[in-house]
């Protein structure tokens, strides 16, 4: 465990994320898959980021991990909106 006994540098730069951005995925350029969008409600909102429960089946690889919840970042929400409300209904594009 990084935090059991001894040095408080020990485990240091061993973080979760094995991706080279390292826990910045969220900030990278993205590419828009869907024309039409969708609608869902919000499940989880984290203060920088929740989660939205899409309404229909969205057709993608990833679309089946997290129980078919989509990720959304504060830098995805457009219109001024800093924030979303757990249950309100949502419209989205997929992007990735």
């Amino acid at each position: 465990s990084a935090f059991s006994k001894g040095g408080k540098d020990q485990g240091k730069g061993k973080g979760k994320s094995k991706r080279k951005e390292g826990g910045k995925g969220h900030l990278l350029p993205k590419t828009r898959l869907s024309a039409e969008k969708f609608t869902g409600t919000v499940s989880a909102w984290k203060g920088k980021y929740g989660w939205i429960q899409p309404n229909e089946e969205i057709e993608h690889e990833k679309a089946k991990l997290h129980k078919g919840g989509i990720f959304v970042g504060l830098s995805d929400l457009e219109g001024g909106i800093t924030e979303l409300t757990v249950g309100a209904t949502v419209e989205f594009h997929v992007t990735e």
